[in-house]
C-alpha cells in the first residue's frame, strides 16, 4: 500500500509499505535517509484573515464610557469617577495590548520564509508525475525539465508536464469534446442531406404533376 512521506530536505515522496526501513537517496535533492513507518498524514491549518485591531478597540471604548444612573448615583465623586477611568484605562490598555499581539502576529507571519509543509496550499500546484515503471511521484512545477531518480525503483527520468496525471486527463476530457463535436457536426450534416432529399423529391413531384397537367 503506497503512503506518501518527506525527505530532510521536505520534498513530498511516495514509497510501499515493504520500502520502510531501507536506505535510498532523495531524487529531488540527494540527500541520503531511511524511509520511515510513521505514514506522511499533512494537517491543513486554516489561515486566519488578519483582524483590524481599531474596530475592536472602537468596541471597547463605549462599554467602558457607559455609566448607569443607578449603578454609580453621584457621579462627581472622587471615587466615583476613579472608578470610572480606572475602568476606562484598563480597557483601553487590553485593547492595546491585543492589537499589538495582532501586529506582531502579522509581523511574524509575512516574514516567516521557512516553506510551511503542512500547510494544504503550499503544495496546491503539485503534480503527479508516474516513472517509467509506473511509480507516481509528487513534483512542484518548478522541478519541470529536471532529471530525477525514482526512490523506488532507482530508474533515472525526466519530469515532464505532459506526462503528468493532470495533463493526461485533461488530454482525455479534450478528445472526448472533440468526439462529441464530430459527431454533432455529422448529425448536422445528415439531417441537412435529408431536408434536401425531401426538398428534391416534393419539386420532382410538382414538376411532374404540373407537366402531365
Amino acid at each position: 500500500m503506497p503512503f506518501e512521506f518527506r525527505c530532510p530536505q521536505g520534498h513530498l515522496l511516495e514509497g510501499e509499505i515493504e520500502d520502510v526501513g531501507q536506505d535510498f537517496n532523495c531524487p529531488i535533492c540527494g540527500v541520503r535517509f531511511t524511509i520511515p513507518s510513521a505514514p506522511y498524514t499533512p494537517t491543513a491549518t486554516p489561515i486566519q484573515p488578519p483582524v483590524t485591531p481599531y474596530p475592536q478597540h472602537y468596541h471597547q471604548v463605549p462599554t467602558a464610557n457607559v455609566i448607569e444612573p443607578e449603578t454609580f448615583p453621584d457621579v462627581t465623586a472622587n471615587g466615583s469617577i476613579d472608578e470610572v477611568e480606572n475602568e476606562f484605562a484598563i480597557h483601553t490598555d487590553g485593547s492595546q495590548t491585543d492589537s499589538a499581539n495582532q501586529d506582531d502576529n502579522q509581523a511574524e507571519q509575512g516574514g516567516n520564509d521557512t516553506p510551511d509543509f503542512e500547510n494544504k496550499n503550499t503544495n496546491q500546484d503539485e503534480l503527479q508525475i508516474p516513472c517509467p515503471s509506473g511509480h507516481i511521484l509528487h513534483a512542484t512545477r518548478d522541478m519541470l525539465d529536471e532529471e530525477v531518480i525514482c526512490p523506488i525503483c532507482e530508474e533515472q527520468f525526466e519530469l515532464k508536464e505532459r506526462n503528468s496525471l493532470e495533463a493526461i486527463e485533461k488530454r482525455a476530457i479534450l478528445a472526448e469534446k472533440r468526439e462529441e463535436k464530430q459527431e454533432r457536426v455529422l448529425l448536422y450534416w445528415g439531417i441537412g442531406v435529408m431536408i434536401a432529399g425531401v426538398i428534391c423529391v416534393i419539386t420532382f413531384v410538382l414538376l411532374y404533376h404540373h407537366h402531365n397537367k
